[in-house]
C-alpha cells in the first residue's frame, strides 16, 4: 500500500472518529439544552416539540443501499469476512470476539453502502494488506470523507451544540435567552 493510500485511510478514520465524538457531544448537548430551555422558557420548548402527524426533521440523511459491481471491493470484502465472520470467533476471548464482531458489522455496512474507506479501515485494523487503489476508489473515499464532514458541521452548527460549547456562564445564559426568543417567535402566527 502506497503512502497516499495510507494517508487517505488515516483521514477517513479521523473523520469517522470525529463524527463519533461529535454525535456523543451532540446528544449530551441536546439533552442539557432542552432542560435549560425548559427552565428558561417552557413555552419556547413547545416550538421544539414536533406535533403529532408531522415528520421529525432529520440531521442525518438516511443511508441508501448502493448497487455496485467492483470486483476489487468484493475480493477484499470476502478476505475480511473470512477473518472476522462470527462462525470463526468461537474460540476467541471475549474482548477479541467483541472486536471481530464490530469488524464484521463494519464490513457489512461498507458493503451495503459501497464505502471503500470503511472497508479499508477494517482491513488496517485486521492487518490485511490491500493493493493500491484506483483513482475511482480513492474518489469514493474522498466523497465519503466530505459527506462525513458535512454531518459533523450539521451537528456542530446546531443551537444546542453551540450553547453547550460556551464556557462563560453569562454568555451561555444570554445565548439561551436568544434561542428561547427565536423559538417563541416561531410559534407566533404569521401575518
Amino acid at each position: 500500500m502506497n503512502s497516499f493510500t495510507k494517508k487517505i485511510i488515516r483521514d477517513y478514520i479521523y473523520v469517522i472518529e470525529t463524527l463519533d465524538d461529535v454525535t456523543e457531544i451532540s446528544s449530551a448537548a441536546e439533552r442539557e439544552f432542552r432542560e435549560a430551555l425548559m427552565t428558561e422558557s417552557p413555552e419556547a420548548l413547545e416550538a421544539l416539540v414536533v406535533p403529532k402527524g408531522q415528520a421529525k426533521p432529520k440531521i442525518e440523511s438516511e443511508e441508501e443501499v448502493v448497487k455496485f459491481d467492483d470486483k476489487d471491493f468484493k475480493k477484499i470484502f470476502r478476505k475480511l469476512a473470512v477473518k472476522c465472520h462470527p462462525d470463526k470467533i468461537q474460540d476467541a476471548s471475549e474482548r477479541e470476539a467483541k472486536f471481530l464482531k464490530k469488524c464484521y458489522e463494519d464490513i457489512n455496512k461498507a458493503n451495503d453502502t459501497y464505502d471503500w474507506g470503511l472497508l479499508l479501515k477494517v482491513a488496517a485494523e485486521l492487518n490485511v494488506d490491500v493493493e493500491d487503489l484506483t483513482v475511482e476508489q480513492m474518489q469514493n473515499i474522498q466523497q465519503n470523507i466530505e459527506s462525513i464532514r458535512k454531518k459533523i458541521n450539521l451537528y456542530e452548527g446546531s443551537m444546542a451544540y453551540q450553547w453547550y460549547a460556551l464556557n462563560d456562564t453569562a454568555v451561555k445564559q444570554k445565548y439561551l435567552q436568544t434561542c428561547a426568543d427565536i423559538f417563541k417567535n416561531s410559534l407566533k402566527p404569521k401575518d
